[in-house]
């Protein structure tokens, strides 16, 4: 396999594993912010404490892992860019994994980021002049 689709592959296993990172913390931290005595200290214990928390922290463990595999590869203006599009996949579970509303200017947001993420990777992709 080609380099370039080596990290192409590793770069979209790092971007799910962000979005879905993210979304389980949300989930585990909504709950567990429900459980919040006073003092940020409860706070602390209950999201420790919140199994959707702690997978969260794992799947993004995950994601430190693999982005610093593609560092080793690629130089960061074209990896760090890359993780953007963890933003549309964030936007989709926050809409159907949370049930959160996303209004339009958030998905029009997510659009132009989205936009962005194209650009940098079609950039890359392009010979040198």
């Amino acid at each position: 396999m080609p380099e370039r689709w080596k990290l192409a592959a590793l770069m979209v296993v790092a971007v799910a594993a962000l979005a879905v990172g993210e979304a389980l913390i949300a989930r585990g931290m909504k709950q567990a912010g429900s459980n919040v005595g006073s003092g940020w200290w409860s706070g602390v214990v209950a999201a420790v404490g919140n199994g959707w928390v702690v997978a969260g922290a794992v799947v993004l463990g995950l994601h430190l892992v693999l982005y610093a595999a593609a560092l080793a590869r690629a130089d960061l203006s074209l990896v760090m860019p890359i993780t953007a599009a963890a933003y549309p996949l964030g936007t989709l579970l926050a809409r159907f994994f949370l049930h959160e509303e996303v209004n339009l200017a958030r998905w029009v947001g997510t659009a132009i980021i989205t936009a962005g993420v194209a650009v940098v990777a079609w950039g890359e992709a392009r010979p040198a002049p």
